[in-house]
């Protein structure tokens, strides 16, 4: 026999013990795992026999609730409302677009959405009061050429406007509570003469003085309606049990176009230098920003009622029409809700 025949029946044979060995191997583990598929089965078999059934609960028949002893105050915050400016469909690609007859169609869906939100709510919590945020910026004004040469009307008018529809909000609102308190924060962005923003007397020199001037004109007949106007940037409200700091948020300063490391700063700072006064507060309540927020849970940003215009389209920013609405209770902010509209 040559070499190489007793090489490749030497070859042949090794090949052959390794496959048998293969399938000791895999006969093994085909046992094994019988074995546990059989544990397995009779496993869930005493599972099941030792599981009862439950029976079907029937279906619960509800009443409705007695009249809520939980008083809590209805807030809705209103800002930002540019009236005057002018947003173009095809200038945003569709993202947003403004005008007078939008901005009334807007409130009246966002005051109608807010009454009913108030009476599903009155289900659980008695709410006799409503408190009105206005935070400013109710006009588009002329502190950019852009806006001044594109406005829909001049700046007088564009007062007038917003303070009839500020007024025909609140007289919407008032007959559904036993009192509304609107109260008026003048020192904001738009609404200024001055193209430089000032501090000293920055709630007189602004087109917001006759906003409020008009709505308040407008709202005499109302007993139901007390009216609190703030005199500085700055105003500090109590609802119920619970302080709120209001201001327009112009003075915030954003990084990188992002507010929110600036809101922080603005908190901390006005936390502690009203530290041992009778001048802290609970909440921070801004608008300004456009974008409907609750930050670190006690400062609450408002939307806008433009939504995005055309500065916002080529920055790459979108935030739908809002206005924010919440319950102050017993323990503070509860169940506050951004109310969007297109």
């Amino acid at each position: 026999m040559k070499i190489e025949d007793v090489a490749a029946q030497k070859s042949g044979q090794r090949r052959l013990e390794y496959l048998q060995a293969s399938v000791r191997v895999l006969e093994r583990d085909r046992k094994r795992l019988w074995r546990e598929l059989e544990s397995r089965k009779e496993f869930l078999e005493q599972l099941r026999d030792a599981v009862t059934a439950l029976d079907p609960i029937p279906p619960y028949k509800y009443q409705q609730p007695a009249k809520p002893t939980n008083p809590v105050v209805a807030v809705l915050k209103l800002s930002d409302w540019q009236i005057g400016e002018v947003i173009s469909a095809k200038e945003t690609e569709g993202f947003g677009r403004f005008n007078w007859a939008i901005a009334q169609q807007r409130m009246n869906t966002i005051s109608t959405s807010f009454l009913r939100w108030v009476e599903t709510q009155r289900h659980g919590y008695s709410i006799d009061e409503c408190v009105l945020f206005a935070e400013g910026d109710f006009v588009s004004g002329d502190i950019h050429r852009e806006l001044s040469v594109t406005n829909e009307f001049p700046l007088p008018v564009q007062a007038a406007k917003a303070g009839s529809l500020l007024a025909e909000t609140v007289r919407m609102i008032a007959p559904n509570f036993k009192s509304v308190r609107l109260i008026e924060v003048g020192a904001d962005n738009h609404g200024r003469l001055n193209p430089k923003p000032q501090f000293k007397q920055k709630t007189q020199n602004s087109m917001n003085y006759l906003v409020y001037e008009v709505a308040n004109a407008m709202l005499e007949g109302y007993t139901s309606v007390s009216i609190e106007r703030a005199e500085g940037i700055k105003h500090l409200v109590k609802v119920g049990a619970w302080k709120f700091l209001l201001e327009h948020g112009d003075t915030v300063k954003s990084w990188m176009g992002i507010p929110y490391y600036g809101i922080e700063r603005e908190t901390a700072r006005e936390a502690r230098r009203r530290m041992n006064t009778n001048l802290g507060f609970h909440y921070l309540s801004i608008g300004h920003w456009h974008v409907p927020a609750l930050n670190s849970g006690n400062v609450i940003v408002n939307g806008s009622l433009t939504g995005t215009t055309e500065f916002d389209h080529g920055c790459g920013r979108h935030a739908a029409p809002a206005q924010v609405a919440f319950l102050v209770g017993k323990h503070g902010v509860f169940n506050l809700v951004p109310f969007m509209v297109e």
